[in-house]
């Protein structure tokens, strides 16, 4: 009798594990977690090409890391995610370097705060060309036309203004008294660099997103007359200059600056704040 019962339960149990077997598996397919479970920022957090990505993440919230800095840890190394922010972000300060937000190989644009690389974007424009220098001047500085802010919260910085303030520095030998920007029409006037000078052009007004930048610094536009034939023509400033004769070469005077055949050859003397 207690053989039966016994065979009797064991097949009772056989049958009802062949009833929930099914059931269990189905449950545990259910849990098995897709990419936008894995992920506690969803599907696409990592992808750039992905409306999710990150980096907008980061600009909707008004660029506030220290959500970032509550689960990555104040240093992005990891925190209680075990994933650092630094991996990607490997340059100095990880996601608080300048170029994570604006510019790539330096601190200036291109790229600008949402990506454009155009110098005809405002965001953009003559940033490179400024910060680099070139045959034609020195690098100026990013301090010489905005306070750099020592860091990402520093006051001043992310602001509810759309667009970035633009102060001339006084100290600055590139300074120029009178020296204005026009926000509305991202142009520059009245400043050294462009003819406020001795022997210069004086108020000359240049747009800084401009779609022929070779023509604001078309010899004779700073000082001089570029509807001239010759380059020594053109390069002849218009006053300053009445007890010399035009024939004479600039490299007579400015010979540290310019050679006979009116090549810059050191670009760091020839728009500094002095006459060399």
């Amino acid at each position: 009798m207690g053989t039966s019962i016994m065979k009797s339960s064991v097949i009772s149990v056989i049958m009802l594990a062949a009833v929930l077997l099914p059931a269990c598996s189905e449950l545990q397919e259910e849990k098995v977690p897709t990419e936008a479970t894995i992920s506690v920022h969803g599907k696409g957090f990592a992808d750039a090409s992905s409306a999710n990505f990150h980096a907008a993440y980061v600009r909707n919230a008004n660029y506030d890391l220290t959500l970032c800095q509550s689960c990555h840890a104040k240093d992005y190394s990891g925190g209680t995610t075990g994933q650092s922010c630094n991996t990607c972000h490997s340059k100095p300060n990880g996601p608080e370097n300048c170029t994570t937000c604006h510019g790539s190989v330096n601190a200036a644009p291109p790229n600008d705060l949402v990506g454009n690389s155009a110098t005809t974007i405002r965001g953009v424009g003559a940033h490179q060309k400024h910060l680099l220098g070139g045959t034609l001047g020195a690098p100026v500085p990013c301090g010489t036309c905005h306070v750099v802010p020592a860091t990402v919260t520093a006051a001043g910085h992310i602001d509810a203004t759309a667009n970035a303030e633009v102060r001339f520095d006084s100290t600055s030998a590139l300074f120029a008294v009178g020296s204005s920007y026009d926000a509305a029409g991202t142009s520059c006037s009245n400043t050294y660099c462009h003819g406020n000078f001795q022997g210069g052009n004086g108020n000359k007004i240049v747009t800084w997103a401009n779609a022929d930048p070779a023509a604001v610094v078309a010899c004779g536009t700073c000082h001089g007359d570029v509807t001239k034939a010759t380059k020594k023509e053109k390069a002849y400033p218009v006053t300053g200059h009445t007890f010399a004769l035009v024939t004479s070469d600039c490299s007579t005077c400015h010979a540290d600056v310019i050679n006979a055949n009116l090549d810059i050859i050191n670009p760091s003397k020839h728009i500094n704040g002095r006459i060399n």
